[in-house]
C-alpha cells in the first residue's frame, strides 16, 4: 500500500517557496532548472527512493500569482494539474487564499491524496495561522527559514532546507 501526498506551501512572495521547489527537483530528480517551469512532472532518481516512489508534480508560482490564468481552482485541477505520487502546490495567505486553498485542500483529498500543510518561519502571520487553524490537514510542516541580513546566504538555506525535506519524503515514501 502506498498513500499520495500534497503538499501547499504557504507563504506570500519571497518566502522562498520556488527555489525550495527548484532544489526539491535537485534533490530527488537530480534535475537543475535555472527557470522552474509551471506545473510539471519529474521522474524522481534519488539513489534511495524505493521503487514504488516514481514522480513528482510541481507547481513553480503560488496560485494567485497565475489565477487570472488558471480562471478557478476547479479549472486548474481540470487543466493544469498532474497527477503524481508526491505534489507540490504553491499559495498565498492573504486575501481569497484560504479559500483558493480549501478548494485546493478538498480537490486533492477527493483524489485519495493526503494533504500537508507547509507553513514558513519567515511568513507565519496572522493569514497563515488562520490558514493553519482552519484547513483540517493531515499533517502541518514547519520550515525554519529566518530571514538573513546577508541575501547572498538565502539559496544555500533554502538549498538545505529542500535537501532536508527531500530526505523525509524518502524515508517517508519507504513505510507508506
Amino acid at each position: 500500500m502506498f498513500s499520495n501526498w500534497a503538499y501547499i506551501l504557504v507563504g506570500d512572495n519571497n518566502t522562498g517557496k520556488t527555489s525550495f521547489q527548484r532544489y526539491l527537483i535537485q534533490a530527488l530528480c537530480g534535475k537543475e532548472y535555472g527557470r522552474l517551469p509551471r506545473n510539471v512532472v519529474n521522474d524522481i532518481t534519488h539513489p534511495r527512493a524505493p521503487k514504488k516512489l516514481e514522480t513528482l508534480f510541481t507547481v513553480n508560482r503560488s496560485y494567485q500569482e497565475t489565477a487570472s490564468e488558471y480562471r478557478s481552482v476547479p479549472n486548474y485541477f481540470a487543466k493544469f494539474f498532474e497527477d503524481a505520487d508526491i505534489c507540490i502546490l504553491s499559495s498565498h495567505s492573504h486575501g481569497t487564499a484560504i479559500d483558493e486553498i480549501r478548494q485546493m485542500h478538498e480537490h486533492l483529498i477527493s483524489n485519495a491524496y493526503n494533504v500537508a500543510g507547509v507553513f514558513w518561519s519567515n511568513d507565519f502571520g496572522v493569514e497563515s495561522q488562520r490558514i493553519s487553524k482552519e484547513i483540517p490537514w493531515q499533517e502541518r510542516l514547519w520550515v525554519d527559514n529566518p530571514r538573513l541580513k546577508n541575501a547572498e546566504r538565502v539559496p544555500s538555506q533554502l538549498r538545505r532546507l529542500a535537501y532536508e525535506f527531500a530526505e523525509i519524503l524518502v524515508e517517508r515514501a519507504r513505510f507508506q
